[in-house]
């Protein structure tokens, strides 16, 4: 299980990294080099610095005070900044009532957040050498209550 403090953090940081990203890419000198398809790729040198990145704020843990409750599970992968992400996990197929016991006339629904992550990537004829790709993963975030749906058919 991860904390949704911590998880809230990554988010943070990898926002406070793709923005700052974003404005070097902008402002720094571009080299452009071809593609097998004549698409023209960018390199642009991105430099990190921690001291930009702001503490967050501990907000409510949403995930145990929902009708629908769910967990946080992490994956790691080294070649992907920020190398860990947290992913929820529905509890119940269900909702709670106001008893707290689960309504199975209702369903928990795992709500999806695209988010930029930098890949880490072998440079193409550099044996040691890398660079970072700009890619965009879609992750469940959380969870919320939905009516089952009905679909009409003639």
């Amino acid at each position: 299980m991860f904390p949704a403090a911590n998880s809230s953090r990554v988010t943070v940081i990898g926002a406070v990294v793709m923005v700052t990203m974003l404005m070097m890419a902008e402002a720094a000198s571009k080299h452009p080099r071809k593609r097998s398809d004549d698409s023209v790729e960018q390199t642009v040198s991105l430099q990190l610095d921690p001291a930009l990145l702001l503490p967050s704020r501990n907000p409510r843990p949403l995930h145990n005070a929902s009708i629908s409750p769910w967990t946080y599970n992490t994956s790691h992968d080294e070649s992907l900044f920020p190398p860990t992400l947290s992913e929820a996990r529905c509890l119940l197929k269900g909702c709670l009532d106001l008893e707290g016991k689960e309504d199975q006339n209702l369903q928990s629904r795992l709500i999806w957040y695209q988010v930029m992550v930098l890949k880490r990537v072998r440079t193409e004829g550099a044996e040691h050498s890398y660079h970072y790709r700009l890619e965009t993963r879609n992750i469940p975030v959380g969870c919320t209550c939905v009516r089952h749906m009905v679909h009409v058919q003639e």
